[in-house]
């Protein structure tokens, strides 16, 4: 029943607000960032950024198609292409990425994982490579993300330092339920650069969903809270193999 319950929830929020933060396939798992080994895992991430209300022509989108690899028990692979952030009517595949996760260190109930990610991005008008550090606390139904990143602009040779953070609740093993916060980073490893909002720093309530044997479904709304663009939306489904 609560699973019934959480599903239907998510899938209706999706007609309001969505964004893809964090990882509710793995959260579920109970283990690191790291995809386990030889899985295979396809995403499909789409945002919506409401620069402002009253100027609805301004509102951006963007697009990620990733499959996930795991190569072997510690380290898994992403590769990704979608369609930078850009206005609605401008949708073209134009940007790629290559990522890397590394567990450098899980405890022997897994109640603590550190992670180490590299990533580079290109195809747009901003070629980036980060770098980040996440560590995760396991606490029985509840999740506690800290994700320290570093991100480097090749073509304005640009160093920017960010932080995000999340609490999460498991219901039954099936749903997840959230809230995140960030300083100058984003919520997720999947791509860098503007997300949602372009502010230093934005607040996020989360949703996921597992649904079926192999099918997941996350999404959130995100406002900025500083020199910020007005909230933004989006989601993310993700078929596990």
């Amino acid at each position: 029943m609560r699973k019934l319950i959480l599903s239907i929830s998510a899938l209706l929020f999706i007609c309001y607000t969505a964004y893809p933060c964090f990882d509710t396939y793995l959260f579920l798992q109970k283990g690191s960032m790291v995809y386990s080994h030889k899985s295979v895992v396809f995403e499909l991430t789409g945002e919506y950024s409401i620069n402002r209300v009253s100027v609805p022509q301004e509102d951006m989108f963007f697009s990620n198609g990733s499959i996930y690899y795991g190569l072997v028990s510690d380290f898994s692979i992403q590769l990704s292409i979608g369609s930078g952030e850009k206005e609605r009517k401008d949708f073209k595949f134009d940007t790629y990425g290559l990522s890397g996760v590394y567990n450098a260190y899980s405890s022997m109930n897994n109640n603590y994982t550190l992670d180490f990610i590299g990533a580079y991005y290109g195809g747009g008008e901003d070629k980036e490579i980060e770098f980040s550090a996440p560590s995760i606390f396991h606490f029985s139904e509840l999740t506690y993300v800290l994700h320290p990143s570093f991100n480097y602009t090749l073509n304005a040779n640009e160093f920017t330092p960010g932080v995000h953070t999340g609490l999460f609740y498991d219901f039954n093993e099936s749903g997840i339920i959230g809230v995140g916060a960030e300083y100058a980073s984003v919520h997720s490893s999947s791509y860098a650069g503007n997300r949602i909002t372009q502010s230093e720093v934005s607040a996020s309530l989360f949703l996921g969903a597992h649904i079926g044997n192999k099918f997941y479904i996350q999404n959130e709304f995100a406002k900025g809270l500083a020199n910020s663009r007005d909230f933004g939306f989006a989601i993310t489904t993700k078929i596990a193999l």
